[in-house]
């Protein structure tokens, strides 16, 4: 194990943790004579100093280490990365909302997960740099920070596909292959900057105030969830912002390669790839039936069957995608919409996206797998070939892919008794909704946790449970489960 490496990339990711408190103490700086801010200009000062003193003690001892990185050295960064930048992110709100560490710890794992649960009922009383800090941990989480400078630094060597990997959750090999990785992993932040904009003006166009756009804009291209709302996106009554978020939201659960494929003029490659078919196929049918199973037709108010239209088309787009936007609480629908929205929580939107799950990749592989076993228990000399995106599935790819199903198996069901365990007045669906929910980067779940409770009534043990399975499932559960591997440290000669 080449230590100085882990600790040089370890302090790129404390100094870029360093720089967005910076950007938070500005936005306190801006609102400094809003009362909301009084004392929290200094708490971000001691933020960004703690973030570049931890920085530059890692720096020093590794600023001659060698360049390249190897898939050892990549996992522990990941794993290890995610734990310290959840920790170092937990200090702001421990320091201006004076609140425990358990819930400092929940809110900062959420949000650089994407994942948007929170322990927080009444944000709208919380100072703007804190609304900002909660959106900009959820952008900078999207695509992760480890992506960000594998785009900046060469000659990584091997592990540089295993730290894109990891971040992204992306199945699909020609992402990372024909091209430099520092290339591929630009043309994605550069996509995702240009989205970022896009967004925010559309917002800022249909008549949010900048301040929300803004933070809107960054929980919702990272699929993140946060609102400066405490009703989230049902305190918007125009329905255009509605549509701009399904759109956006959208888009980030769309796999990047896709889009790159499109602005490319490559259609052909594009509309041929199977996760983006079924991707659009889920979401038109689940909208459809929750539509049908939700509107109300006796009127015939052609404004009306519209809102619920936007509704449940919104709802379906925020859930799959993992964003974890309201505009409706859905615990109040039929129960059949309930199963429906639990599917969503496990399948989740396409690798190579900034949204949770198992992925739809994975899922329809699965599936494909499954039949074409079922064809060889009665047609036993039949050779046939599981086929993606046109492309013939390897036995090792299907190996990898049943091994991931197996594990989110095994995580979700331990998580579920232990939650059961930890909460005994916690009903069995919102337990295993509040699992499964975590491990796919969900936000709301459930029962007790559906969109119009906050997780504050968790007891300590139950969060730090959560936040570590919110990390696992954002990391596809290898990059964390290695550390607890003795041979990923050991050295070999």
């Amino acid at each position: 194990m080449n230590y100085s490496i882990i600790f040089k990339l370890l302090s790129i990711i404390f100094a870029t943790i360093a720089l967005a408190f910076g950007a938070a103490l500005g936005v306190s700086m801006v609102y400094a004579e809003n009362a909301f801010e009084a004392g929290a200009y200094e708490s971000w000062v001691a933020s960004v100093a703690i973030a570049a003193v931890f920085s530059l003690i890692f720096y020093l001892p590794s600023r001659n280490s060698p360049k390249k990185i190897f898939r050892r050295e990549a996992l522990c960064v990941v794993g290890l990365g995610w734990i310290l930048c959840s920790i170092l992110g937990a200090i702001p709100y421990a320091l201006i909302l004076n609140c425990g560490f358990a819930d400092a710890f929940f809110e900062s794992v959420s949000g650089f997960t994407s994942t948007g649960a929170s322990v927080f009922a009444d944000v709208e009383s919380f100072p703007k740099s804190i609304l900002f800090w909660r959106a900009l941990t959820q952008w900078i989480g999207g695509l992760g920070v480890v992506v960000f400078f594998v785009a900046l630094l060469s000659s990584l060597g091997t592990g540089a596909k295993t730290l894109y990997g990891r971040e992204s959750g992306s199945s699909d090999a020609s992402m990372i292959d024909g091209e430099r990785m520092q290339m591929k992993v630009l043309k994605i932040i550069l996509l995702y900057f240009c989205l970022s904009a896009l967004c925010c003006g559309a917002y800022f166009a249909a008549g949010m105030p900048i301040f929300d756009a803004i933070c809107h804009m960054m929980a919702t291209v990272s699929t993140g969830g946060f609102s400066v709302k405490n009703d989230s996106f049902a305190s918007y009554g125009a329905l255009s912002i509605s549509w701009i978020a399904i759109l956006f939201m959208f888009l980030g659960g769309t796999n990047f390669a896709v889009i790159l494929m499109i602005l490319g003029r490559k259609f052909r490659e594009a509309f041929r790839n199977s996760e983006l078919k079924t991707y659009v196929l889920i979401v038109s049918a689940l909208s459809l039936g929750i539509f049908l199973s939700i509107a109300k037709f006796e009127a015939f108010a052609p404004r009306e069957i519209f809102r619920s239209l936007t509704n449940s088309v919104f709802m379906v787009v925020s859930i799959i995608t993992s964003t974890g936007f309201v505009n409706a609480d859905y615990q109040k629908w039929l129960p059949v919409t309930h199963v429906l929205i639990f599917f969503m929580f496990v399948v989740g939107g396409s690798s190579g996206s900034t949204s949770g799950g198992i992925k739809i990749y994975r899922a329809l592989a699965v599936l494909k797998i499954g039949l074409n076993n079922i064809e060889k228990s009665f047609r036993t000399n039949v050779v046939r070939l599981v086929r993606m995106n046109g492309r013939a599935m390897s036995d090792s790819q299907a190996r990898d892919i049943l091994s991931y199903i197996a594990l989110y198996v095994v995580i979700a069901t331990l998580a579920t008794v232990l939650l059961a365990a930890f909460e005994p007045n916690l009903s069995f669906g919102g337990c295993i909704s509040t699992a499964v929910s975590a491990i796919s980067n969900m936000g709301p779940g459930l029962n007790e946790t559906s969109p119009a409770q906050t997780y504050a009534f968790f007891n300590p043990s139950s969060k730090f449970l959560l936040s570590i399975i919110m990390i696992m499932g954002r990391l596809e559960f290898y990059a964390i489960l290695a550390l607890f591997m003795p041979s990923l440290w050991r050295s070999f000669k």
